[in-house]
């Protein structure tokens, strides 16, 4: 393309230093138009005709474009599984079988759905590694007793949803790597059972 734009330029600069060598031919050639009379009016070879010029459309260039690569990666995977995790755990789908994981563990009196809810909602934004999942599941020290319930319930909503929705999330949704995703599938289930190992995806 660059070769072309240079062309056009320097036909532009000899059109402009070179002015009286240039014949523009306006019309199609008819067969009366064969012998030129040299007194007509619109003969195009007189030095008093104005030059004209013809618009030349450059196609534009395409936006390069960078490989994706066909199996994914790690990282992509767990983040998606991640947010996904976030999502299923704040949707009203979920709230049954919180409620049914507060009755079973005894929470009842301890934390509500609406506090559990709000303390995920801010950080659903911040899933995007492994450690920043792992953060989500795995109870650190400074952790209140409220925190580490709502991290027992994102664990158990996490499997519930892996077990029994995750195929339907994968092959309704927008997900670029479907098979990927199906692939590991289970291995991000036995993390999620056992957070305190999930340091890596891919072995």
């Amino acid at each position: 393309m660059r070769f072309l734009k240079k062309k056009v330029q320097l036909s532009e600069t000899w059109y402009d230093q070179n002015p009286q060598d240039i014949k523009v031919k306006l019309e199609p050639e008819t067969p009366h138009s064969t012998a030129h009379n040299s007194n007509s009016p619109s003969s195009v070879d007189s030095e008093d005709s104005p030059i004209e010029y013809e618009e030349v459309l450059l196609t534009s260039r395409k936006k390069k474009q960078t490989k994706i690569n066909p199996d994914g990666n790690s990282k992509n995977i767990v983040k998606n599984y991640g947010k996904a995790l976030i999502m299923f755990a704040l949707s009203k789908m979920a709230v049954m079988y919180l409620n049914r994981a507060i009755d079973h563990k005894g929470y009842a009196g301890g934390v509500t759905i609406e506090g559990f809810k709000k303390y995920y909602e801010q950080r659903r934004k911040n899933i995007g590694t492994i450690e920043s999942l792992r953060k989500l599941l795995v109870p650190e020290e400074n952790d209140n007793e409220e925190i580490l319930k709502y991290k027992e319930l994102f664990k158990e909503t996490s499997i519930i949803f892996l077990k029994y929705f995750c195929v339907n999330w994968i092959y309704k949704g927008r997900l670029m790597h479907k098979r990927e995703h199906l692939k590991y599938r289970m291995r991000v289930l036995r993390r999620v059972q056992n957070p305190e190992l999930f340091t890596y995806l891919r072995s």
